[in-house]
């Protein structure tokens, strides 16, 4: 494993090749490269360092790691299509039961603003629909050959009510879909505050996009998923994808600036989103903050704990969770099992006994690193800073 230090220099170098200062990766050693491609593929970017190559925009780039990323984008081009036939085929079920959807996240990214779908690989497909249909939607799905655990209808209003998807379901090549009832719901940490989630609004100002066949949020409500999405309900464990989603939306598309502003203050994300932004015109387009009209100032060295939050290690994701939230005090409910977990199978006793003494075998691990409990601590001064 590689110390805090040499972590932390690894992990930049990372977020250089990703944007504007691609120049600070240069000089690692082939050590460094295995390293950092390991960290690249953990964090699904190998594909889009392949295409940032390919375009001459990074350079010195060694032969076996260059091999790597392009074998991994040819690996996604089959995975991409593979889920974009799922999409449509879900989007058409769908609609022929009179519901509507709008795709979130990375299918309606991937295939609008980024230079190739191939670049932006997903772990699975969004789909977002009203809360009160949520429940017959999931039905339609499972109905139309698409696997998930069966859940009556009491059981999946319940979901929709208090989740923010119901329980992934699987097309019939495989394809993992997330059913949204809500934008977004539950806090990473306990007791956390959450912006509010105007799921009509997504909903009724959603836009048809030929490019992907499909309905996509607007261009504000898009920017504030991306936010809250990467910033609030991750705390920024999700990558350096996150800064390059935010910087190709906003280069494509009309963002009324002001009244994205006057949302975010109304519904609580006005400090994430300053963040985020800042980290953009960090790493991926110097100017950004000027362009956005951010009207927070970030303290530097904030920046420079978020920053390396974006490249933490993701096994140990859990961990950081929970160390900031002890040190944040609020750590009610972190053991107990997740109602997503429940719908797959609620655990026996024994077997729960077992999986949460795995947790705290893990967490004891996690606070003998140095690593995971620096992470975890500006985790949590993370939260602290974006509450206000």
């Amino acid at each position: 494993m590689t110390s805090v230090p040499e972590r932390a220099r690894i992990g930049r170098a990372l977020l250089a090749l990703c944007g504007h200062r691609a120049e600070n990766a240069l000089g690692l050693s082939d050590a460094d490269w295995r390293v950092l491609d390991g960290l690249a593929e953990d964090h699904r970017l190998q594909p889009f360092l392949h295409g940032r190559h390919e375009r001459g925009e990074i350079a010195g780039i060694p032969d076996s790691i260059a091999h790597r990323w392009r074998e991994a984008t040819r690996a996604n081009a089959v995975t991409m299509l593979s889920q974009r036939r799922a999409l449509l085929q879900a989007v058409d079920t769908l609609a022929a039961e009179g519901i509507g959807c709008v795709a979130l996240k990375g299918a309606a990214l991937a295939w609008t603003v980024w230079p190739s779908p191939v670049e932006r690989e997903m772990r699975d497909i969004d789909l977002l629909v009203a809360e009160d249909r949520a429940a017959e939607a999931y039905t339609a799905l499972r109905a139309a050959g698409w696997q998930a655990p069966d859940l009556d209808a009491a059981e999946l209003s319940q979901f929709a009510e208090s989740e923010t998807h119901l329980p992934p379901l699987y097309s019939p090549e495989g394809v993992m879909c997330e059913l949204h009832a809500h934008a977004w719901s539950r806090p990473p940490l306990p007791g956390s505050p959450m912006p509010v989630s105007d799921d009509a609004h997504f909903l009724g100002h959603a836009r048809h996009s030929e490019r992907l066949d499909a309905a996509i949020p607007c261009a504000e409500d898009m920017l504030a998923h991306l936010v809250v999405h990467a910033a609030c309900s991750h705390l920024l464990n999700v990558g350096p994808m996150a800064l390059v989603d935010v910087d190709l939306w906003c280069a494509r598309k009309a963002i009324d600036w002001p009244a994205f502003w006057e949302r975010a203050r109304h519904e609580g994300f006005d400090r994430p989103a300053g963040l985020v932004f800042a980290l953009v015109d960090r790493w991926r387009r110097p100017g950004f903050l000027t362009e956005s009209q951010s009207p927070h100032s970030i303290p530097p060295e904030l920046l420079d704990e978020a920053e390396l939050l974006l490249v933490q290690d993701l096994d140990l994701r859990k961990d950081v969770s929970v160390i900031a939230s002890l040190a944040a005090g609020r750590i009610g409910g972190r053991f107990d099992q997740h109602p997503l977990d429940r719908a797959e199978g609620a655990a026996r006793l024994g077997a729960r006994i077992g999986q949460v003494a795995t947790r705290f075998v893990s967490l004891a691990k996690g606070f003998g690193s140095a690593q995971t409990r620096r992470d975890g601590l500006a985790t949590a001064r993370l939260q602290k800073w974006m509450e206000g």
